[in-house]
């Protein structure tokens, strides 16, 4: 069951990573050539691609920023334990130091 489970963990890795590049590349990609079109077809000058390049990089950024929240997410080894390593339970504070030890 384990082998299972770490072969389907494998796979959702490897689908965000090919989501991750076509989300990095597309989006600036196509709004470059619609700009491109549209100044062409329009006559409007080329600002219009350099605004439409600064959305697509802004909407790549986040991608990227999303990405890597779910990458790290999901390759968290375990989840932070309360205890201490010596099954007493930590303090108020999570140092695990006692008042009473000088």
């Amino acid at each position: 069951m384990k082998k299972k489970n770490d072969l389907l963990a494998s796979l959702r890795l490897l689908g965000y990573l090919t989501q991750f590049g076509l989300s990095v590349i597309l989006p600036p990609l196509l709004l470059v050539f619609l700009g491109w079109w549209l100044c062409d077809r329009y006559g409007i000058g080329i600002w219009l691609t350099i605004v439409l390049l600064v959305f697509g990089l802004i909407s790549s950024g986040c991608s990227i920023y999303r990405f890597f929240k779910i990458f790290v997410r999901e390759t968290k080894d375990e989840p932070y334990e309360k205890n201490r390593p010596d099954g007493t339970d930590s303090d108020e504070n999570g140092k695990g130091d006692r008042d009473d030890e000088v």
